[in-house]
């Protein structure tokens, strides 16, 4: 048996960091039958229930310390873990997690990971001297690649793979329509998704970004289109969108209940196209084939609409939201919509396929622990 610990940030309500651990753990079950498999979690008993494998309390040293020295080999992953904008502590938590993980002579693997901004000297430093010893780097966008070589990583080799979330099983669509009647949403009208996190470094304010937009939605309602906000971090995306509902004069809905991130996938599934600040709510569309305009407000939602081909609505780092452009690109899609349909199955297909290196990658590894456990028990 195989020991295999995931160190995410999982446990806190985040749809997307969620998505990323469903798609590891059936991944991993799918290649491997001999892998115990242990998350840490903000919410263990929750990580235990909903993917039935090990959890333990991640703000636990004692249990952290332990996982870590009984596993064969830490992930870590996905997500943006290693980057010093949310803070210093928490660059340092994953980072420590690696440096012990390799203390014990435990194999590590960076499994698609996003990385940065890292700003410190100090914390730049301290990625050089930690990640240059792990075993095995896949990265979900170039960008990251740029990054990590930019702060001294040379070793091992870095491939530049996909988001593990590409690779998500989505529930069924009978399920979806089941979710959408039970709200109150309308299904007989096309529905737009909304997707939309609080962002107060928005250019001009997070008010005026939040009214424009919903300009926007008022003016697909209007054209008979169904609004659905959709939260993707329970329950702090709720207030904002809640914030953009008010500012419309038309009627529009909000995902009230809590959903799994196949559930998250499959309602998705059963819209027109999507509007979205949000980078796995963009990639949830991507996997459905789902017509998108992505809102910028950070590097990692640019890079994957460029990688999706997919229109930028706007850029809120440095400027206003311009509703005008915004509309008539939503109009575009609309009107051609099987020409962006198949632009987007086109390029959706070559990430998906990239998404499924990082499993490639990790049953090497897997493959090697096999080995070694073999010649140990050969002596």
């Amino acid at each position: 048996m195989i020991n295999l610990l995931i160190a995410g940030y999982h446990g806190f309500g985040n749809c997307g960091d969620e998505a990323t651990l469903k798609a590891m753990t059936a991944n991993i079950r799918q290649m491997a039958s001999d892998v115990k498999i242990t998350a840490l979690s903000y919410n263990p008993e929750f990580t235990k229930t909903e993917y039935k494998i090990e959890s333990i309390q991640r703000f636990n040293a004692v249990q952290v310390f332990n996982a870590i020295r009984k596993n064969d080999i830490i992930l870590s992953g996905g997500g943006t873990l290693l980057q010093d904008g949310t803070s210093t502590r928490s660059l340092m938590y994953y980072l420590s997690i690696i440096k012990l993980a390799k203390l014990f002579g435990k194999k590590v693997m960076l499994y698609g990971n996003g990385i940065g901004p890292v700003k410190g000297h100090f914390n730049r430093k301290m990625i050089k001297i930690v990640v240059n010893s792990v075993d095995v780097i896949t990265l979900r966008e170039k960008l990251s690649e740029k990054d990590l070589r930019g702060i001294g990583v040379n070793r091992p080799e870095i491939y530049v793979t996909a988001d593990p979330a590409f690779t998500l099983k989505s529930s069924s669509d009978e399920k979806a329509q089941e979710f959408l009647k039970k709200e109150g949403i309308p299904i007989d009208k096309e529905i737009i998704g909304v997707c939309i996190r609080n962002w107060n470094k928005a250019f001009g304010g997070e008010d005026s970004f939040i009214k424009k937009l919903a300009h926007v939605c008022d003016c697909l309602v209007k054209k008979d289109k169904a609004i659905l906000l959709i939260p993707m971090q329970m329950p702090r995306d709720v207030d904002i969108s809640m914030k953009l509902i008010a500012s419309m004069s038309e009627r529009a809905y909000i995902l009230q209940g809590e959903y799994s991130p196949s559930d998250i996938l499959a309602i998705i599934g059963q819209l027109k196209a999507m509007m979205s600040m949000r980078l796995h709510s963009l990639i949830f569309s991507a996997v459905k084939r789902i017509p998108m305009i992505g809102i910028v407000y950070d590097p990692k939602v640019d890079y994957y609409l460029r990688a999706l081909g997919m229109p930028e609505g706007g850029d809120i780092r440095n400027e206003e939201l311009d509703e005008k452009r915004i509309f008539a690109q939503m109009i575009d899609i609309l009107k051609n919509y099987d020409d962006w349909k198949k632009k987007l199955d086109e390029k959706t297909v070559v990430l998906e396929r990239k998404a499924s290196e990082n499993d490639k990658l990790l049953y090497e590894q897997l493959n090697l622990i096999r080995k070694e456990k073999g010649e140990k028990n050969e002596v």
